[in-house]
């Protein structure tokens, strides 16, 4: 008849084993992960390269225009914030930010309200100056009639009493074309900046 000690050694044993070979698994399940994220692949959601609607009517912080069409031949960021937004807006601005440090240069990001009874001028001007985009990002506010086309053609629910707003970002070709989209929830830093790297270098 075996002894206790025995016994506590055989199934401290299967269990080393069951744990080396369940390692070994998870290594090698990771390994083809990493292997199937693509280098020269858009890391975001591919989107039907639909172009860029225009911003007719809306204004920036600053009471100024921005057209879409001036803003071609390099990579534009879109994003869809509230001025007085205190956690998905500043997460989405602080990753686009990270993403153009890392890059080591500025390129344009416009920053378009979906929360128009409360976005101002003034407030737009506070928000960049809170999150460090000032001189770097634009903040487009308007009327609820002058945001609605925009929203509608980039696919996005504006904030409301009831739903919260489509926390997005879109990155746009050299051609004005809706190139890549970031869910909130899927954002990071990193991918941000290697989709932007990937439309910089015109690989896609």
């Amino acid at each position: 008849m075996s002894s206790p000690r025995v016994i506590l050694a055989a199934a401290v044993l299967v269990a080393c084993l069951f744990a080396a070979g369940a390692g070994i698994l998870l290594g090698e399940r990771r390994d083809d992960l990493a292997a199937t994220v693509r280098p020269d692949a858009f890391q975001g959601a591919v989107r039907p390269k639909i172009p860029a609607p225009p911003l007719t009517g809306l204004r920036d912080q600053d009471g100024k225009r921005v057209d879409m069409n001036g803003l071609r031949g390099g990579p534009v960021v879109v994003t869809f914030v509230y001025s007085t937004c205190e956690d998905t807006c500043p997460a989405q601005v602080q990753a686009i930010r990270g993403a153009l440090d890392r890059l080591d240069r500025d390129l344009p990001v416009v920053a378009i309200s979906v929360d128009p009874a409360r976005d101002t001028r003034r407030r737009a001007e506070k928000f960049l100056f809170d999150q460090g985009m000032t001189g770097r990002m634009r903040f487009m506010v308007g009327s609820r009639s002058d945001l609605t086309p925009v929203w509608r053609e980039y696919g996005i629910q504006p904030q409301t009493s009831e739903l919260e707003h489509s926390a997005y970002i879109v990155l746009l070709d050299e051609r004005g074309r809706q190139r890549v989209g970031w869910p909130h929830a899927k954002l990071t830093t990193e991918n941000l900046e290697h989709d932007l790297r990937l439309l910089l270098e015109k690989r896609l």
